[in-house]
């Protein structure tokens, strides 16, 4: 197996999976377990395995960790971006084509559209988090005092979560 051959597979699975994530998975096996036996199924489930335990996109961190297993680091660097490559380039054309179009009445009126949508969207989003916690009449107080501060204020929420991080990390070591 050339390097060049890695690159193009997880080049293919690429295009063939835009903005992926776990349907790549399927892929990455079929390529690279049946297809072309470069690794065996329970090896490819290890690295699987490993892939998961970082942060970051699946099927980025898998291409990476199976670069790495079959050709050290240039393998991780060549799949990495191989896998990324696709979608890097779809965006930016779909940017550079954006930006031609985005003042026509049309465009707008899409995204005019959208906005019931997204909104909808969002508070469904808010509210299965609203279920799933323990909601004290103090802590639901706080919590739309804060939301209201922020938008009369107009605070950027930004300093919200830097001054939250700095609490946590102040709490957890005087705490410890």
């Amino acid at each position: 197996m050339e390097i060049w051959d890695l690159f193009l597979v997880f080049l293919k699975i690429g295009w063939l999976t835009l903005g992926g994530g776990y349907v790549m998975v399927p892929l990455f096996m079929e390529e690279i377990v049946k297809k072309r036996n470069w690794m065996e199924e329970e090896e490819f489930m290890k690295t699987l395995t490993l892939a998961q335990l970082f942060p970051g996109p699946i099927a980025f961190n898998l291409a990476v960790a199976v670069g790495y297993r079959l050709k050290r680091t240039k393998g991780a660097i060549l799949c990495g971006l191989a896998v990324v490559l696709p979608s890097f380039i779809s965006i930016l054309m779909i940017a550079m084509f954006f930006l031609s179009i985005e003042k026509t009445r049309i465009i707008q009126g899409i995204f005019y559209g959208l906005r019931p949508a997204i909104a909808a969207a969002m508070v469904l989003a808010i509210y299965e988090l609203f279920k799933k916690r323990k909601w004290t009449l103090v802590r639901l107080f706080s919590f739309f005092l804060l939301s209201f501060g922020l938008i009369i204020l107009k605070i950027n929420p930004v300093y919200v979560i830097l001054l939250s991080l700095g609490v946590i990390i102040l709490w957890v070591f005087c705490r410890h």
